[in-house]
């Protein structure tokens, strides 16, 4: 009589090797490039087992898209509720998240592009997004309350810095640092220090 569990243990390897060998093929050749028999190819199995495990292309990357979901922002939060000093809380910010893109291997620069033609991806790429602009504007905030910061539209300020450094990172990515030759320690340095002047109160300093 087979093992249940045994089964069940072969059932879960073989789909995380199928969602490893997806996540580096829709890397390499993007969502619409990726066919299932390319997936199935590099993970060592036929098509049937491949659709017995995930029922289309779309679940698949679906399945890879929630460990930006699931993603604990706890690291985030430890860094805006620290005693460092504003600038050095930026820069440590930034970097965490280019660390976050990488440790994702890409799947993120994927997503993003392909949440627009599917809404259950769009909704996880967003409320990732979200939570990660919510923090930086809870601290922004902080720092007003402080008088380090002077009045301003703390939503924005965090969208825009978010956003802008995401932005960077993925063309860094994509590019591989041909159009924008600048380590990601500089650049997250700078944008750090260029961002805070133009919220800092002079008038409290």
């Amino acid at each position: 009589m087979e093992n249940p569990e045994l089964k069940n243990s072969q059932d879960n390897a073989l789909s995380l090797n199928i969602i490893e060998a997806a996540r580096q093929l829709f890397m390499e050749n993007g969502f619409k490039g990726t066919t299932t028999k390319m997936i199935a190819k590099t993970a060592g199995v036929n098509e049937a087992t491949l659709f017995r495990h995930f029922k289309s292309k779309e679940g698949i990357f679906l399945e890879i898209s929630k460990e930006i979901t699931n993603y604990s922002h706890s690291r985030l939060k430890s860094i805006v509720q620290s005693q460092l000093s504003p600038e050095e809380m930026f820069f440590q910010f930034g970097m965490e998240l280019y660390s976050r893109i990488v440790e994702s291997k890409g799947v993120l620069i994927v997503a993003i592009i392909e949440s627009k033609k599917r809404s259950e991806l769009s909704r996880n790429v967003t409320n990732t997004l979200k939570t990660v602009i919510e923090i930086l504007e809870e601290k922004l905030r902080e720092l007003y309350t402080q008088g380090i910061l002077k009045e301003s539209d703390f939503f924005i300020a965090a969208l825009m810095y978010v956003e802008s450094l995401i932005g960077l990172f993925v063309v860094q990515s994509r590019l591989e640092g041909e159009l924008i030759p600048v380590e990601i320690e500089r650049l997250c340095r700078s944008a750090a220090k260029i961002f805070l002047e133009g919220l800092i109160d002079t008038k409290a300093t």
